[in-house]
């Protein structure tokens, strides 16, 4: 699975110049829940129950996640996490946090594109992105936050961040 560019490309959301941890892509991933299902003819796993996925640095939790590879053809698994919210956490190379937060999260490897809905939220630093939804295209590193009915999208720059960006 290819699960690392999940929170590789969370990290370039909020701040360029971070990395994800170089060593998290290479440690295993581990997956702790209360029930696993397997459905081998659709090449489907669901998680259910307090699931924690951690693969180095990256922790992820959910009420639900479901793993799907559509043929089951390797690197176009598409990983779907649920919770009130789902969230994850991830360290950079610089020892700084990103944390993140939605009710749902739908990461699609094979076009490296993340889908955060339901008060999705992206925190580095401080600093934040909130909004209805949080898409990013990783392979274009754009992104796009929309804002759900009678909301905005909000973001919140620490002065911080932004005296760094000038130098």
């Amino acid at each position: 699975m290819k699960l690392y560019k999940l929170t590789t490309l969370l990290c370039l959301c909020l701040s360029a110049p971070s990395w994800a941890l170089s060593t998290d892509t290479e440690q295993p991933i581990y997956i702790d829940s209360d029930n696993q299902e397997l459905d081998i003819q659709k090449n489907i796993v669901t998680f259910t129950g307090n699931v924690i996925l951690r693969q180095g640095s990256i922790d992820i939790r959910a009420d639900k996640v479901v793993v799907t590879r559509p043929g089951g053809n390797e690197g176009q698994e598409t990983i779907d996490a649920y919770g009130n919210p789902a969230t994850f956490h991830q360290l950079m190379d610089d020892g700084k946090p990103i944390d993140g937060a939605a009710k749902k999260m739908r990461y699609e490897t094979a076009i490296e594109f993340l889908k955060m809905t339901d008060e999705a939220i992206l925190i580095q630093d401080g600093s934040e992105i909130q909004g209805k939804v949080i898409s990013y295209k990783i392979d274009e590193q754009k992104l796009v936050a929309e804002s759900g009915e009678k909301k905005r999208v909000t973001t919140i720059l620490q002065p911080n961040q932004m005296n760094q960006k000038k130098k």
